[in-house]
């Protein structure tokens, strides 16, 4: 009775660890779509996205604006291969696509990615199959590409000193005797060619 109760002692921690174990197991990777952010606006992360997969050696199969594709023609994996039947479905090949939308709304852009297989079926028609982005690799360069990408910050207002009114102007000196005189002279001389020339106007 008492080894009895010695071996469920001993067995109790095994059984609890392995269960944490199992509990802990890593998620499989799910199908897309896949969304990412960003604070850089959509045009400049369109211009980088494209950049980034003409240099993988995609090609841009459709441009509307935020919304795009690049495909280029790749090999389905081995066990989904076995679908498919190759070589007779004249000028068709299976692609690797990848379709992209941005959607910019208070300064942040969301980046909604989806990754699928086309491929000819046996009646020469387009199939689409999920492609699973698989590496965690690869998703965290494309956030980090997101990431580094350039935000334009709109220019603060710069503050323009406002022309000071009469009615906060400092007040000026009081004018000396000379001035005084010297202003009387100029209104003068104003007056006397006011009186040949209507348009000119003395204070």
């Amino acid at each position: 009775m008492k080894r009895a109760l010695i071996l469920i002692l001993i067995l109790i921690p095994v059984i609890s660890t392995l269960a944490a174990a199992r509990d802990k197991k890593p998620k499989q990777p799910q199908p897309g779509p896949y969304i990412f952010t960003s604070k850089a606006s959509a045009q400049t992360l369109k211009a980088l996205i494209v950049q980034e997969n003409l240099r993988e050696g995609y090609t841009l199969d459709s441009d509307n604006q935020f919304q795009f594709r690049f495909s280029m023609p790749g090999q389905l994996p081995f066990m989904d291969s076995m679908l498919t039947i190759s070589g007779i479905c004249k000028g068709m090949t299976t692609r690797k696509v990848w379709f992209y939308s941005l959607v910019e709304l208070n300064g942040t852009t969301k980046i909604i990615v989806q990754p699928v297989w086309e491929y000819p079926d046996e009646d020469c028609k387009i199939q689409t199959r999920e492609f699973i982005w698989s590496r965690p690799e690869e998703l965290a360069a494309f956030q980090a590409m997101l990431d580094k990408a350039p935000i334009s910050s709109a220019q603060a207002p710069t503050a323009t000193p406002a022309a000071a009114s009469p009615a906060t102007a400092p007040p000026s000196a009081p004018l000396s005797a000379t001035d005084q005189q010297q202003s009387m002279k100029q209104h003068a001389a104003c007056l006397e060619l006011a009186k040949t020339n209507p348009s000119i106007t003395c204070k």
